[in-house]
């Protein structure tokens, strides 16, 4: 392999694009607990094409280059720094008493230079640490993106899954609800029926009517969404699994507040707060003296053609002390900024210990709340089911109205819309907690 060939296979290594999809953060144990194999394969194109998950991949290896990069400072910096001059003399320029006539003659100096600061105080090594510090917050913001998008995702699909039950029950229902109308309007032009009746039947065809175009709206800015994160093109519906299929994990009556130890943004505050101490304690620094050790090596000539005998031979080595008596008070307000910087990352961590508990607190109430509003829906629907069963054997004897069996199952169909709401809000609720824990698998957390 030529050297030539060599380098065009190296600059192609180094074009190629970083995975976006960090293999750390992709939970999928967790989402298979809803046993949506469709879910899992959305999430698995939302990791690999979502936008905000690359920009916070970046960030974390903009991190990691930055701890590169404040390395390069425990290292000797080395550097070429050749010099060719034309030297032309005027008439009798004198040293002393010895008088030089006029002359000119060239200068050639390749000394290869090198320095390095000796990192006494540690100030060097605690500026990498504090880069080091920061490549862990960057990590711990992109685990935060990849828990919230994924988590607004999956309740957008299943939200979107509730909208499209809940058409196909509410146009069920329209059908019905058309049909008593055409009933009832007989019914009045046959004098049996007053005209409140007729309108109040007219005006639940309206409401039903005007809840679908509504679920339509919500359904395709539900769907527009999920295209978005998925970072797709395309106006069409995308897949989703049907709402007999889908189910909910097991719920904890209660959490430990230890739980909140695994959130991104309580490792985030407390890592920062250690950052920004290391940078108190660079900034102290900033006060000491610095040493560079310094030195040139190479050749010093004045005829090209003699430029690498040995009588040319050019080396020294110094060190160079360097104190900053007066700045100002530049380093001092530096000094006072770093040190309220991390008073505030302090609070910081206290506030966000107290938010940490009150958030998966709430998330906890709304699944215990979500769960026994199901409880009730399902008694409920129940209860509903029954009523119409009655209803039928009494239309089927004779005892009521086709009229009235029509209006028995109009009610069936909207307690199963509340029902179909309380068993997808129960599945939200769970995704929320999910999110308010940090991303874990609390039904396992005894494990963790």
């Amino acid at each position: 392999m030529t050297f030539k060939n060599f380098l065009i296979i190296l600059c192609l290594i180094l074009a190629l694009p970083a995975k976006a999809a960090n293999l750390e953060y992709m939970n999928f144990d967790w989402w298979k607990n809803y046993n949506d194999e469709i879910l899992i394969s959305h999430l698995q194109t939302l990791y690999n094409n979502n936008h905000d998950l690359k920009i916070a991949a970046y960030k974390t290896k903009q991190a990691e280059e930055n701890i590169r990069l404040t390395g390069a400072n425990q290292l000797p910096q080395v550097g070429f720094d050749g010099d060719f001059t034309r030297v032309m003399r005027g008439a009798q320029t004198q040293f002393g008493n010895v008088i030089i006539p006029k002359y000119s003659q060239n200068q050639f100096v390749l000394p290869l230079s090198a320095a390095y600061e000796i990192d006494i105080w540690g100030e060097n090594y605690l500026t990498k640490k504090s880069a080091k510090k920061q490549k862990e917050i960057a990590a711990q913001e992109e685990r935060a993106a990849y828990i919230y998008i994924t988590s607004m995702f999956a309740a957008n699909y299943y939200n979107l899954i509730k909208a499209d039950e809940l058409e196909k029950t509410l146009r069920e229902i329209i059908g019905l609800q058309t049909e008593i109308v055409r009933m009832t309007e007989k019914k009045f032009n046959s004098g049996l029926a007053p005209v409140n009746e007729l309108l109040n039947e007219k005006q639940h065809l309206v409401r039903f009517e005007e809840d679908l175009n509504k679920l339509i709206e919500n359904r395709k800015v539900l769907n527009n969404e999920l295209v978005t994160l998925l970072s797709l093109k395309t106006d069409k519906e995308i897949e989703h699994a049907m709402f007999e299929e889908i189910s909910a994990p097991q719920t904890p009556e209660s959490l430990t507040a230890t739980v909140i130890q695994y959130r991104p943004d309580l490792i985030s505050s407390e890592n920062y707060a250690q950052k920004t101490g290391i940078d108190v304690r660079v900034a102290r620094r900033e006060f000491l003296p610095k040493f560079i050790l310094y030195g040139n090596l190479g050749f010093n000539a004045y005829d090209w053609s003699k430029m690498f005998s040995n009588t040319t031979f050019l080396s020294n080595i110094g060190v160079a002390p360097r104190w900053d008596i007066f700045t100002g008070g530049a380093k001092l307000a530096r000094y006072r900024i770093s040190k309220y910087e991390y008073k505030k990352a302090a609070e910081n961590y206290e506030k966000t210990v107290l938010v940490s508990m009150q958030e998966v607190n709430d998330a906890l109430a709304l699944t215990k709340r979500a769960k026994a509003n199901l409880l009730k829906s399902d008694e409920g629907f129940s209860i509903e089911k029954e009523k119409h069963v009655l209803a039928q054997k009494q239309f089927t004897i004779g005892d009521s109205s086709r009229l009235d069996e029509m209006k028995s199952n109009v009610n069936l169909l909207i307690a199963r819309e509340q029902n179909i709401s309380a068993f997808v809000d129960n599945i939200v609720a769970t995704i929320s907690l999910y999110n308010a824990v940090g991303g874990i698998d609390y039904t396992r957390i005894d494990n963790l």
